[in-house]
């Protein structure tokens, strides 16, 4: 599950998803003024069963924060991981093989630096993770969510937010939708 505020940070959880982590991670960079790292820690020091979660933090300065729990989903012949370096991070659990992150993490830095287009790269990142290989079980779900200054005011940050689940082909459904919402 993806969460973002501007000018904060975007926080994505699965694994066993705690909903509860997305919000509190970004309350304690916004109000605590902790980095990536320690609202991350912070928030699963709360967390009753934070070896189940997977959690990855960016914030607007760039810092991220990654943890991949010991009890987050690991099927027999599966891969989980991240990759992450200034500004990005790529997650995943239940993957066919490592080789799913590297194609996502390799193909979002391609498309960012070649077009600057922040939603293609994504868009590109989670189709190249698919090709790779993806989940083991699937594609089953597909989000993006981008925010940023809008003309309703800093309550209302949203430039972009869809989410596609128990879709058949929920990557090209993903694409298909933004691909309507962008204007041309």
């Amino acid at each position: 599950m993806p969460w973002c505020k501007h000018g904060v940070a975007c926080v994505a959880t699965q694994a066993y998803t705690n909903p509860s982590l997305g919000p509190k991670i970004l309350r304690l960079i916004e109000a605590g003024g902790l980095s990536a790292e320690e609202a991350l820690n912070q928030a699963l020091s709360t967390d009753p069963e934070p070896g189940r979660r997977q959690v990855a933090v960016v914030d607007f300065t760039g810092r991220v924060a990654c943890f991949t729990g010991d009890e987050a989903p690991l099927k027999r012949k599966c891969a989980k991981g991240t990759g992450e370096g200034f500004a990005y991070v790529v997650a995943g659990n239940l993957l066919r093989n490592e080789g799913v992150i590297e194609a996502a993490a390799f193909t979002l830095l391609r498309e960012m630096h070649a077009s600057g287009d922040i939603v293609e790269a994504i868009l590109s990142a989670l189709e190249a993770a698919a090709e790779a290989g993806g989940d083991a079980r699937g594609e089953r779900s597909a989000a993006i969510l981008v925010v940023g200054e809008t003309a309703w005011g800093p309550e209302y940050d949203r430039v972009l937010d869809v989410r596609v689940d128990y879709s058949e082909d929920p990557l090209s459904e993903l694409r298909r939708i933004v691909n309507t919402l962008r204007p041309s």
